[in-house]
């Protein structure tokens, strides 16, 4: 088979062909997405595109699905996965009803709002998102902790949390390349008025912040755009792609979902 996963980030398979605007592995090959895909038309039995589509706007989307539609085999598999934009607003609304009325549930109204908001209004690197991490860490807050976990899969009470942290700073000559247009941008940046830079700036890396939501209902009607067929919503742990479990994409080794429950798995058929 030949399987492409698409703005993989740190989540890869050797046996697939991944592909991202940046590179730190050798089994990552660095392109820009949205200049098209460099495959031949009808090469690729299944393509993953996993947390990648919220990034860009959605005329860059239907971009993006027409090149995944070409380079899939007739009958092949798109599986993409989003932040689902449904389950964030209902649990918003849960908790919100609850916190109203009760102040344990304060904490965890700054979180489901964050989780909402925070990475389409960010304009510093991490945003409120990384604030309440690292307070979480810090202060081993196992309840905020543990919701945290199942909403987004993020261990932040885990003893390895720091040390992981430190390891994703080291410097490696690929960090150093990757990070040279931003090095590049801030000097810029130094010359520009004060009173202009939060307009003209913004001090988040790509794709970190969010340009759009999706729903179940959103994204089929994308799909069905794209001319896609056979639309269905998945679990984390179901697709009809070949034994897909087996390449840790959006299961961990311990059975749990990599991205927690916070995510909306949508498949499709050319």
């Amino acid at each position: 088979m030949k399987l492409l996963n698409i703005a993989c980030g740190q989540r890869y398979h050797k046996d697939w062909i991944n592909i991202d605007f940046h590179s730190d592995s050798r089994f990552v090959k660095k392109m820009n997405i949205l200049s098209g895909l460099p495959f031949e038309s009808n090469s690729m039995d299944a393509v993953y595109c996993g947390h990648f589509l919220e990034h860009i706007d959605v005329e860059e989307c239907k971009i993006v699905l027409s090149e995944i539609y070409r380079v899939l085999k007739p009958a092949g598999v798109i599986r993409i996965v989003v932040p689902d934009l449904e389950n964030i607003c209902r649990e918003y609304l849960k908790i919100l009803e609850l916190a109203v009325v009760n102040k344990d549930y304060l904490k965890k109204h700054e979180w489901i709002t964050t989780e909402l908001l925070d990475q389409m209004v960010r304009n510093v690197e991490g945003g409120k998102m990384k604030e309440i991490f690292n307070k979480v860490s810090i202060q081993q807050d196992v309840e905020l902790g543990g919701y945290i976990k199942e909403r987004t899969g993020d261990e932040l009470l885990a003893e390895g949390y720091k040390r992981l942290n430190k390891k994703n700073r080291k410097i490696t000559i690929h960090k150093i390349i990757n990070k040279m247009p931003y090095i590049y941008l801030k000097i810029i940046k130094f010359f520009i008025p004060k009173n202009l830079k939060t307009f003209v700036f913004n001090d988040t890396s790509i794709g970190e912040k969010h340009r759009w939501m999706y729903d179940r209902l959103s994204l089929k009607l994308l799909l069905e755009y794209s001319k896609f067929n056979g639309i269905s919503a998945e679990k984390y742990n179901s697709s009809k792609i070949k034994n897909f479990n087996e390449y840790k994409l959006d299961i961990n080794e311990d059975g749990t979902p990599y991205k927690g429950i916070s995510s909306l798995y949508m498949e499709a058929i050319k």
